[in-house]
C-alpha cells in the first residue's frame, strides 16, 4: 500500500514538473497571446505583437514589434507601432498570488499617428475605449480579480507623431513626440490591471500627440493655407488686421 502511494506521488511530482516546464519554456507565447488578446478588447482595435523575449532567472527582457490599429471609421492603418520595449521587473514577485512589481518599462522610438476626422481622433477614441474598458465588465476579464502589476517607472522615449487631418488633402505632418514619464502605476491601489495600466499609458501619450498635434498645425499654418484654401473661410476668425487668428482656427478645426 505504501509503495503505491510513493509511487503515486511520485507520478505527481512528475506531472507537476512537466507542467512547470510547459508554463516556463511557454511563457513568451502565453504573454504575447495575452497581450494581443487582451489589447484588441481594451482598445477596440487590432493589438499585434511579433516576439516576446523574457527571462525569469534575470527578469529582464523585451516586446518587439507592438502594432496598435485604428478603431472603425480611421484611415490610417495604424494608431501607435513600437519597435522594441524593454522591460525589467522583480522575479521574487512573480511567484505568489501579489501584484507583480515591475522596475522599469521603457518604449523605445514608438510612431503614433494622430488622425483627426470630423466626429474626433483616433487616439482619443483608444483612449476612451480603454477606460471603460478597465472600469467596467471588461476589467475582470482583463485580470481584474488575478495578477495585478505595480510599475515604478514607464518611459516613452524618441518617438514621432504623424498627424492626419481631413483637410490636409492626404499630406502629413510630422513631429517629435516629448518624453514621457509615468512613476507608481498601481503603487497606491494594490497594483493596477493590465486594462488600467493601458488606459493611463494612452492617456498620457493622447494628451502628448494633441499638443503636439495642435503646436505643429500652428507653426505650419502659413504652408497650410495652401493646402486647406477655401475650406478655411468661415472657420477662421479674423482680428481686426484682417490677419487670421491661427491659434484659435487650427484649435477650431481639431475640436480642442
Amino acid at each position: 500500500m505504501l509503495k503505491k502511494i510513493g509511487i503515486g506521488l511520485v507520478v505527481l511530482i512528475v506531472l507537476v514538473a512537466v507542467g512547470a516546464y510547459f508554463l516556463f519554456s511557454n511563457i513568451d507565447s502565453i504573454i504575447k497571446a495575452a497581450i494581443e488578446k487582451y489589447g484588441t478588447a481594451a482598445t477596440q482595435a487590432e493589438v499585434t505583437l511579433d516576439k516576446v523575449n523574457l527571462s525569469l532567472t534575470t527578469g529582464e527582457g523585451g516586446l518587439i514589434g507592438l502594432k496598435v490599429g485604428n478603431p472603425k471609421g480611421f484611415a490610417t492603418p495604424d494608431a501607435i507601432v513600437c519597435g522594441t520595449i524593454d522591460v525589467k521587473l522583480d522575479t521574487n514577485s512573480v511567484t505568489g498570488s501579489g501584484p507583480v512589481l515591475i522596475h522599469e518599462i521603457t518604449i523605445d522610438k514608438p510612431a503614433v499617428t494622430y488622425e483627426r476626422t470630423d466626429s474626433g481622433s483616433n487616439i482619443d477614441t483608444i483612449q476612451q475605449n480603454t477606460a471603460a474598458y478597465a472600469g467596467g465588465g471588461g476589467k475582470a476579464s482583463s485580470g481584474g480579480g488575478g495578477r495585478k502589476v505595480i510599475i515604478e517607472n514607464l518611459y516613452v522615449r524618441d518617438g514621432v507623431i504623424g498627424i492626419s487631418y481631413s483637410l490636409l488633402h492626404g499630406k502629413t505632418l510630422t513631429a517629435p513626440l516629448p518624453t514621457i514619464h509615468l512613476t507608481n502605476i498601481g503603487k497606491n491601489s494594490g497594483g493596477a490591471t493590465p486594462a488600467e495600466v493601458a488606459e493611463q499609458v494612452l492617456g498620457a501619450v493622447g494628451s502628448a500627440a494633441s499638443k503636439v498635434s495642435v503646436a505643429t498645425l500652428e507653426k505650419q499654418f502659413g504652408s497650410l493655407k495652401g493646402l486647406v484654401g477655401d475650406q478655411v473661410k468661415g472657420v477662421v476668425p479674423s482680428g481686426s488686421s484682417g490677419v487670421p487668428n491661427v491659434g484659435g482656427s487650427v484649435k477650431s478645426l481639431l475640436g480642442k
